[in-house]
């Protein structure tokens, strides 16, 4: 629907459209609020799409807006957002790197009793590859905490980790270290992560074991967030469930950062090919 803005209610951040000779007023949700609301005015036009319920606020049923297609303000002429334009620069912004380094951590996990607590990377995996391209390499691996850290119940439950084996065969982080800084130098990739917890690990891993970063958040692209950005999707989407959506077979997550590292190539591969 594309219409111009008639009127708007600030407070319940609610704005009106004529439709057919009658004022009707459309809502937005919180997330969207925060993002599009201080452009919303009389005279703005706007082209939207509604959701499928409707919702009673002061006893007055409104639509619900399910996400924007453009914002572009009249006079004068500003165009504040084109969900074209930037599904287009996406696919640019993609297409431009050479190498990508999809990169996958397990983290600790607190006990069940409260208390401060830093997660730390105890399992890396990833994937080297060029953009579309076959892989050029790939590892997995344990990591080890650093010393004053017990692995919590918690932990070994989710991750299914054999304690023992996890000693015997985990690497120390100066060995990681080492690693991605090797593969940093030699291709110069784009890192790759699904969601936001990957980057703020690797982050805090800097500080806990006093090392000089090697990444800045710039050198990340959240494949997460840019699927949500490009279909308008509310909530998280899973990795996995992401995975079945593009190829129709279920996977089974095991919690393994070697075989997330993997499937996020797989996603990415495929969302590279639905944008085109």
């Amino acid at each position: 629907m594309t219409k111009i803005i008639y009127d708007i209610n600030p407070e319940l951040k609610i704005f009106y459209i004529i439709i057919e000779g009658k004022k009707t007023g459309f809502y937005l949700s919180n997330r969207l609020a925060k993002t599009f609301y201080n452009y919303l005015r009389v005279g703005v036009l706007v082209d939207f799409e509604i959701a499928p319920k409707r919702k009673k606020i002061h006893r007055i049923k409104y639509y619900q807006v399910a996400h924007f297609n453009r914002v572009i303000s009249l006079k004068p002429h500003i165009v504040h957002y084109d969900l074209n334009k930037l599904r287009k620069d996406m696919q640019a912004v993609l297409k431009k790197h050479k190498y990508y380094l999809f990169i996958d951590f397990e983290m600790t996990m607190p006990g069940y009793s409260p208390g401060g607590f830093t997660p730390e990377i105890i399992q890396v995996g990833y994937v080297v590859s060029k953009s579309l391209g076959s892989v050029i390499e790939q590892d997995g691996y344990y990591v080890l905490p650093s010393a004053q850290t017990n692995l919590s119940k918690r932990t070994k439950r989710f991750l299914q980790l054999d304690e023992l084996k996890f000693y015997e065969d985990g690497k120390h982080y100066e060995l990681f270290y080492a690693d991605l800084k090797r593969v940093i130098d030699k291709f110069h990739p784009k890192l790759v992560v699904w969601g936001k917890n990957d980057i703020s690990a690797l982050n805090d891993s800097y500080r806990l074991h006093d090392k000089e970063a090697l990444t800045e958040d710039m050198d990340f692209i959240d494949l997460l967030k840019l699927h949500k950005d490009y279909y308008n999707l509310r909530d998280d989407l899973g990795l996995f469930k992401a995975f079945k959506t593009y190829y129709d077979v279920e996977e089974h997550q095991a919690h393994d950062a070697k075989d997330d590292a993997i499937v996020t190539k797989y996603v990415f591969d495929a969302f590279m090919s639905y944008m085109k």
